[in-house]
């Protein structure tokens, strides 16, 4: 009896999800006449292939073959650099490196990449001074990221834009970092930067001030959709966590 209740309400399931998404009258006939095997065949034919082949799905594959296999994208990379050196190849290396928080690994990946045509290419440029950010090597990161605007004076990147002013702050240049997280806050997508200013600030004794930033950031996510507090939910939570 207990198997029954559940295939019963697995198969009612079903059929609200056959009559939500519009799929076909038949399966409903089906999943009545024999709701075991046709709740099972119902997943293997409908749900599990829109599950994988949407971005839910992809992502959960990804997921799994992480788990699975942890090394295997690494060693891949590795392979590919070790058959042929190109920039490419260096530069897809140095990411999986730093996905990994590998950032010893990456810095003389990228800085290998940065030749010949590629010598001041922005992203790269970016890339290696996020590495060396990793690393705590603050004045590389700075020298990093003053050469990338040299370079390419009409980049815009608010990650670059980002880093920068973490930069700033972490080798004590208060008054310009105080300016770059001003600039940031008005236009950066989510609330970061409100976040990482508001603890600067503290760090400075501007409770006040600080306070201002974190509660910017909790009246936002409370006048925003779902998605946004989704994507935001760790720097909303931290938020929330320094009002007093």
């Amino acid at each position: 009896m207990p198997f029954l209740g559940l295939t019963t309400i697995f198969a009612v399931i079903a059929i609200v999800h056959v009559i939500k998404t519009g799929r076909s009258q038949l399966w409903i006939m089906a999943l009545l006449s024999l709701p075991g095997i046709g709740v099972l065949a119902y997943i293997i034919a409908e749900v599990l292939p829109e599950f994988f082949g949407g971005r839910t799905g992809r992502s959960a594959q990804r997921n799994i073959g992480k788990v699975l296999a942890p090394n295997r994208s690494l060693d891949e990379a590795k392979r590919d650099y070790a058959i042929s050196a190109t920039a490419k190849n260096a530069i897809d290396l140095a990411d999986i490196h730093v996905e990994k928080g590998q950032f010893a690994e990456a810095a003389p990946l990228y800085r290998e990449a940065l030749s010949g045509l590629n010598e001041h290419n922005p992203d790269t440029l970016h890339k290696l001074a996020a590495s060396e950010f990793g690393l705590n090597n603050f004045e590389k990161t700075k020298s990093v990221l003053d050469l990338l605007i040299e370079k390419n004076p009409d980049y815009k990147n608010q990650d670059a834009h980002l880093l920068y002013a973490r930069t700033q702050e972490a080798l004590g240049e208060y008054t310009k970092a105080t300016e770059e997280y001003e600039a940031l806050v008005k236009y950066y997508t989510g609330p970061e930067p409100s976040y990482r200013y508001g603890m600067m600030l503290a760090s400075q004794g501007d409770n006040l001030q600080a306070q201002e930033q974190f509660k910017s950031v909790v009246d936002k996510a409370e006048l925003s959709p779902k998605f946004y507090r989704d994507m935001h939910r760790e720097w909303i939570k931290l938020s929330k966590a320094q009002l007093t």
